[in-house]
């Protein structure tokens, strides 16, 4: 059966020298990607990654709570930034698996004050009122704000969002599992307590992988791939207890019911 990364960045330049390389390893070891924008200045290069790829890659356009011009410059989102965002989808819904990458940071050192977190979670409210006019599932980034996303998904009426890399506590992983939400395990598990809690807190119909490449890879400060899910797929093996096969099975089944446009890209 496939295997089902739910959350990529395949526009990432670390991926620009070998990326047909890197598609043919994907088709070889039956991997489907979905790659995720996270700002209008990667948007048409995960529309072009994607659609030629239908078999290999699908995507989903959102614009991420933290946006950059460098790894310097970089400012919360406001409700501003999503002015142009409806004409992208209008033009790419149809083909859209999901909308993301979208969500809140509230990491100190990116947005300390509690007016810039007002102003992601305006911008959010804009972007999910998006994804039901278009019936996209979110996709969802949430560092450092587990409970407050959650809290804005349940005053939204939200259910059924991915909730990646999800770094919220015991709580907070019941609360969005209660909520009728799904988390994604990347390959950094078999290094990373949290993502370890996550997977052995969540259940397993709400489990579905992620690479997150090219970041938390198996190997810290290494370029990630989605091929690193093989190893992702082994360590759920080993902590669940669970064949390999039946990982794989469970999660790509999930990644199906929590995004239903897969169907047209993968056979079950």
């Amino acid at each position: 059966m496939v295997i089902v990364d739910c959350h990529a960045h395949l526009s990432d330049r670390g991926f620009e020298e070998n990326l047909q390389g890197l598609l043919e390893d994907l088709c070889a070891q039956e991997i489907f990607v979905i790659a995720v924008g996270m700002s209008y200045s990667d948007f048409q290069k995960v529309v072009d990654i994607s659609l030629p790829n239908p078999d290999n890659i699908g995507f989903g356009l959102g614009l991420h709570p933290i946006q950059h011009a460098s790894l310097e410059d970089k400012r919360p989102l406001s409700s501003d930034d999503t002015i142009q965002f409806s004409d992208w989808l209008e033009q790419y819904a149809s083909s859209a698996i999901c909308l993301g990458e979208c969500g809140l940071d509230f990491s100190r050192w990116l947005c300390p004050t509690s007016k810039e977190r007002d102003m992601q979670r305006d911008a959010l409210r804009i972007q999910i009122e998006l994804s039901k006019k278009y019936d996209l599932p979110l996709n969802l980034h949430s560092r450092s704000a587990g409970k407050p996303l959650l809290d804005l998904l349940k005053e939204n009426n939200v259910r059924g969002a991915l909730l990646h890399a999800f770094d919220g506590g015991k709580k907070a992983i019941k609360q969005g599992v209660e909520d009728g939400h799904y988390f994604s395990i990347a390959p950094s598990v078999v290094r990373d307590p949290s993502q370890q809690q996550v997977a052995k807190s969540v259940p397993l119909d709400r489990i579905v992988l992620e690479s997150d490449a090219p970041a938390l890879g198996p190997i810290k400060g290494t370029l990630n791939t989605p091929l690193n899910l093989l190893q992702t797929v082994e360590h759920l093996s080993q902590l669940l207890k669970l064949p390999k096969n039946e990982i794989v099975q469970l999660t790509t089944q999930n990644a199906v019911r929590l995004f239903p446009k897969l169907r047209n890209h993968i056979k079950l």
